[in-house]
């Protein structure tokens, strides 16, 4: 695996991993298997961006798409939420 894009385990939860030009080091209680899988999404959103952006701009546009897609899905959940309560209303 190309080492910019590995994720090592330091051990007691500490992980090192790359997302865009740099190294990040963090402790986490998340299980190993969901940890790499938000690191991997975060890590495609950066890369997502041009490069000639500086890392804290393609971060931050980073969460900027992360919150959108948020903000949608809560969206239609609520949305999904409307119809079964108005299911349940209705008279049979």
């Amino acid at each position: 695996m190309d080492e910019t894009h590995e994720i090592k385990s330091l051990g007691d939860g500490k992980y090192s991993f790359w997302i865009g030009r740099q190294r990040y080091t963090l402790t986490t209680k998340l299980e190993a298997v969901r940890f790499f899988r938000i690191v991997e999404s975060a890590r495609e959103l950066v890369e997502a961006f041009p490069p000639n952006l500086s890392q804290d701009e393609r971060l931050f546009l980073a969460l900027m798409a992360l919150s959108h897609q948020v903000e949608e899905l809560s969206l239609r959940i609520g949305e999904i939420s409307d119809k079964f309560s108005e299911q349940d209303s209705d008279p049979v």
